[in-house]
């Protein structure tokens, strides 16, 4: 395993001061153009990696867990998919209840006949597959229903990312439709989907509709020409879209000649482009307080391709809280907490034999459940996809280990019990999810004298995760409850 320390500190509230550990996750594990890694609803400890596809590579959705010796394929969209550029396989979205009724989305470019003329033209295509009815490990291709199709004028600024909010609606992002300066003026029209997040409903559906309209998306309830699926416009190009649980949205815009930038975004504001590029206006003599502005920008000496990320969310994480997102020709990672300014934590990863240095595609939560343990996972295009943990620095070495474990009957009809063993006077952190990643229990939340004992009771028949955190560590249980 490759292991580099990373001796920049995190700006973290955390007592101790820490540093970043980037490891492969994946050794002996290499991957074709990946752009993305997903977990399923019911699945806590595999990854789902999107490969995006292109020079003789396919277009695939391929999973495995930490410690497989080769990943294998959920879904090959090779024969529908269109490549090259910014083209490709580039989103894919677990519906919330995938435990229960399999329903996977995708979104990729895709080549089209032009209903006018007949040429060939290219649309970014959201499409729903189902899990495969013989192998819970594959989606079946056949079964792909086309939500939506929008055209793109150019090959490049595709975006692409889909995902779901906490809510259940599916959040789409969308780029300007290509070119230079959005020659098209996409960016400030509200009547065509391009350069704007989009979000639609796809469980209360309108019989004959591919799709709902939620009621308070803010053109929904106009008799304007505007477009009812459009939550927030002004985007140039998109790269990576993520909500937090409480419905937070964050978007990483790339720029075109000056900065790029991350962006809080809130229901019907326009984020500026191509009246703006980051804090600066684009066009000459536009009105900067006309538009939404970034939450941080960096100018071409930090980067020049910014790949949005999400917030840590993980308890006991010395990155809880912060926003991460990276630069794709820098290979820079920040660490982001509003209220502060933005931290550098990688400048790059050293690569064996001078290799170059990674070209930051995605920045994601890793698989909860196994030896990842939630961890960040950031996806180089090269092919490889490193964790980031945090490591006590010399100066404070890390603690005795950590121990949990169900000691109680599991499964378990009524209550069973968990034992903590921890360094005493260490803060430990034991919460519950369900199988969608929710928190319905929080057990233990301070400092420990040794064995910390804990009844659980009062929990739905399922199956749930605990998670155990403490600063030196974190260990992650399984449990089922029974009727």
């Amino acid at each position: 395993m490759r292991l580099v320390l990373l001796a920049v500190a995190l700006a973290a509230p955390a007592a101790l001061a820490q540093t970043v550990v980037a490891e492969d996750a994946f050794p002996g594990v290499r991957f074709a153009a990946p752009v993305g890694v997903e977990v399923a609803p019911g699945q806590p400890d595999r990854a789902y990696v999107v490969e995006q596809g292109g020079r003789g590579a396919p277009s695939r959705v391929v999973t495995l867990r930490a410690g497989d010796a080769a990943p294998s394929t959920f879904v090959d969209l090779s024969d529908r998919v269109v490549t090259g550029g910014e083209a490709g396989l580039l989103g894919l979205a677990f519906h919330p209840d995938y435990a229960q009724n399999g329903r996977v989305f995708v979104s990729y470019t895709a080549p089209v006949a032009s209903p006018q003329t007949g040429v060939r033209v290219f649309v970014s295509r959201v499409s729903e597959f189902a899990r495969s009815a013989t192998d819970p490990l594959r989606a079946d291709p056949a079964t792909e229903r086309v939500l939506l199709e929008v055209d793109q004028p150019e090959s490049n600024h595709n975006a692409g990312a889909i995902l779901f909010a906490p809510d259940g609606t599916l959040l789409i992002a969308l780029g300007d439709g290509g070119g230079g300066g959005d020659p098209f003026q996409n960016g400030q029209d509200v009547t065509t989907l391009l350069g704007a997040l989009l979000r639609i409903d796809v469980d209360d559906v309108p019989q004959g509709a591919p799709y709902g309209i939620p009621d308070d998306n803010p053109f929904a309830l106009t008799d304007g020409p505007e477009r009812d699926e459009i939550y927030a416009y002004g985007f140039r190009n998109p790269w990576k879209v993520s909500a937090t649980s409480d419905g937070a949205i964050w978007l990483g815009d790339v720029g075109q000649n000056r900065w790029e930038e991350v962006d809080r975004v809130e229901a019907g504001r326009n984020y500026g482009w191509n009246e703006v590029e980051g804090p600066e206006c684009f066009r000459s003599g536009c009105d900067l307080d006309a538009y939404a502005g970034p939450v941080v920008s960096y100018g071409r000496s930090e980067g020049q391709s910014i790949t949005g990320g999400y917030v840590v969310e993980t308890p006991g994480s010395a990155l809880q809280g912060a926003y991460l997102y990276g630069d794709f020709q820098s290979g820079r990672l920040w660490a982001f907490r509003e209220g502060s300014d933005p931290e550098l934590l990688l400048t790059t990863v050293p690569t064996p034999g001078g290799e170059q240095s990674p070209l930051i595609a995605s920045i994601d939560p890793g698989p909860p459940e196994g030896p990842l343990g939630g961890d960040p996972l950031v996806v180089d295009y090269s092919g490889r996809i490193y964790r980031l943990r945090a490591a006590a620095t010399a100066a404070e070495p890390a603690t005795a280990a950590l121990a949990a474990r169900v000691a109680g009957p599991n499964p378990f009809r009524e209550r069973t019990e968990i034992v903590v063993e921890a360094p005493a006077g260490e803060p430990v952190s034991v919460v519950v999810y369900d199988v969608l990643g929710r928190t319905v229990g929080r057990l233990h939340d301070g400092p420990v004298s040794g064995t910390l004992r804990l009844r659980v009771e009062g929990l739905a028949p399922g199956a749930y995760t605990v998670r155990v955190s403490t600063l030196s560590g974190r260990q992650t249980l399984s449990m089922v409850r029974v009727r």
